[in-house]
This record gives structure tokens, sequence and C-alpha cells, in this order.
């Protein structure tokens, strides 16, 4: 009799024994898979967190909140800076001044500089004030400065220029060179059909230590003189008339 019972009592314990097993195998099972998802979902995360760009932000002039922007149609991509930059720098080699929604540029001889109280060995920034700068524009003229609208229209397939004038043509071409004596007039050399018939003798003008030397290369040159600076047609551009 006791042992029919003990028989019946442990058929009885099977099935919660099963049951507690399956119910472990169920709970293992539910951690390897939640553990599975959750390296997926991080491993996703991490592929698009280094393959999305990094967007620099910038400050929106209607919010106080940065936002990203990118460059497009609405917003151009930014604009590396071009010479020239300064009044005088000693990497251009040329003088400038701005007037006008544009830019006058002119390579000048140390004896040019030296009338305009250009230094040649330092850089030189441009006025502050644009009456300044107008003022030293209208000086500059003077000696034959070329104009060149800004901003500047590049070529065809060519977005940037260490220096605006070496990619694109003046919005005014002046060939002329000029030299004004000490005893008063101009004398002025028509470059408009080039250097070739003027070379060696051309170089003289970059020797030339004083005004009145520069002067005399002029005239070698096959320069003329004019007297009154207001009624000589050739000055009349460089005097903005």
């Amino acid at each position: 009799m006791a042992s029919y019972l003990d028989e019946k009592s442990t058929k009885a314990e099977k099935p919660a024994l099963l049951t507690q097993d399956a119910k472990s195998s169920r709970t293992r099972t539910s951690k390897t898979l939640l553990a599975i998802f959750t390296l997926v979902s991080l491993a996703t995360a991490a592929f698009y967190f280094y393959r999305t760009p990094t967007l620099s932000p910038s400050w929106n002039d209607d919010s106080g909140w940065p936002i990203p922007k990118i460059p497009g149609p609405e917003l151009p991509a930014p604009v590396e800076p071009f010479e020239p930059l300064k009044r005088y720098s000693l990497h251009y080699g040329k003088v400038a001044c701005w007037q006008d929604g544009g830019v006058w540029i002119k390579e000048l001889t140390p004896v040019e500089m030296s009338s305009l109280a250009i230094d040649r060995f330092q850089d030189t920034a441009r006025a502050l004030e644009q009456a300044d700068e107008d003022a030293f524009c209208t000086r500059l003229r003077m000696h034959g400065a070329s104009f060149w609208q800004l901003p500047p229209q590049w070529p065809e397939h060519v977005n940037w220029c260490e220096a605006v004038d070496d990619c694109v043509k003046p919005t005014k071409k002046v060939s002329l060179e000029v030299g004004f004596p000490a005893s008063g007039g101009v004398w002025m050399l028509d470059t408009s059909q080039g250097w070739d018939g003027l070379y060696p003798q051309s170089l003289g003008l970059r020797n030339a230590l004083t005004m009145d030397e520069r002067c005399e290369v002029i005239k070698d040159l096959g320069g003329r003189f004019c007297e009154d600076i207001q009624t000589c047609p050739e000055m009349a551009a460089l005097l903005g008339l």
C-alpha cells in the first residue's frame, strides 16, 4: 500500500518539475533574445552615427538656437578670400584701393610707391574710413590703375583664384605709364599695344631712382609730354572724366 502511494506521489510531482524546467528554459531563451536584440540595436545606432556627417552649427539671425546649414542654391558655400586683401602686401606685390563696389589695382615701381607714401618693406592695410580710401583711390588712379568689379565673375570652370587680376579681365582697363616731373606737367606712355617693341629699354622704368629719371625713361621710349594734366585726352580715364 505504501509503495503504491509513493509511486503515485512521484507521478504527481513529475509534471510540476517539468513545468519549472520549462519556465527556466523560456526565461533563459528570453534573456538570450533580449541580449541579441540589444547588441543589434547598439550596432545599428553606431553604424548610423559614424556614417552620418557632422554638421557645424551656425547661428540663425532670427533665433538664438544653433541650427545646421548646408551649402546649396539658397546658401552658397563660403568663398575663400583672394588678393588683393590690403592696400599693399609684400606677398601680393601690387597696390590696391576699394571704391564703387570694386577694386583699383596697379603694380607700381618703387618711385611711384614713394610718391604715394607707401611703405615698400611692410604691409599696409586699407583705410578704415571710405572718405580716406576714396582720396587714395584718386591718387592711385593717376598712376594708371585698372578697375575690377566685385564680386568677380570668374571664368567658366573657375571657382576661385589666388588673385582676382590673375583670372578675371578688368572692368576698366588702363594701359598708360605716367611720370610727373618736378617742373610740372606729365609724361605719358601708351602701352595698349604691349611691351614687345619697348623691351629691354622699358626695364629702365624699374631702375629709375627718382620721378624725374622715370620721366626721362618714358621720353626715351617715345612717350608724350602734356603740360596741363586736365586737358590731356589720355589722362581723362585716370582723372575719372
